[in-house]
């Protein structure tokens, strides 16, 4: 298992849990990950939390690049990771990302899908596809959020 489904008074919470790998958002977390949103919409659950596993350095690593397919679009519309995101986007209750550590690529996209994103002092955030020849292509919700990111007051004990 590469989630950790947890809920308790209507709060659903998914742990990232795939520590040998720095949660790298392979098919099969992602597949869990997506069963598990359904599972708590089902359940009528009135929020959710993504986070990592406590202690954890990296909140997660991005995409699995060991299943990048060769010579084609890495993220089809119909690719698991996508279906994720439009899962978050489309959950009917806030989706929160409680993040402690390292974002890197497609996780941001993850983080910035949900209605709210919390990280503490030791969040960072890179788009790194670029590192390795990938164009960005995405779903663009790291896009969307730029200008709205500006404009949002920083609440960090840095920025008072």
């Amino acid at each position: 298992m590469f989630i950790l489904s947890q809920h308790s008074d209507s709060i659903g919470t998914l742990t990232l849990n795939q520590p040998a790998k720095r949660n790298a958002l392979s098919e099969a977390l992602v597949e869990e990950l997506i069963a598990a949103l359904a599972g708590f919409q089902q359940a009528g659950m009135r929020v959710v939390v993504i986070r990592a596993a406590s202690g954890a350095p990296v909140w997660s690593s991005g995409h699995d690049i060991s299943e990048l397919p060769q010579g084609q679009d890495p993220l089809p519309y119909s690719d698991p990771f996508e279906r994720a995101l439009r899962a978050v986007k489309s959950f009917p209750a806030p989706v929160i990302a409680m993040v402690h550590g390292s974002v890197w690529g497609v996780a941001t996209d993850l983080v910035l899908s949900c209605d709210l994103a919390i990280g503490d002092e030791t969040s960072s955030f890179a788009v790194t596809p670029a590192n390795i020849g990938l164009a960005y292509n995405t779903c663009c919700a790291s896009c969307a959020a730029c200008p709205s990111i500006s404009s949002k007051r920083c609440s960090s004990p840095a920025h008072p």
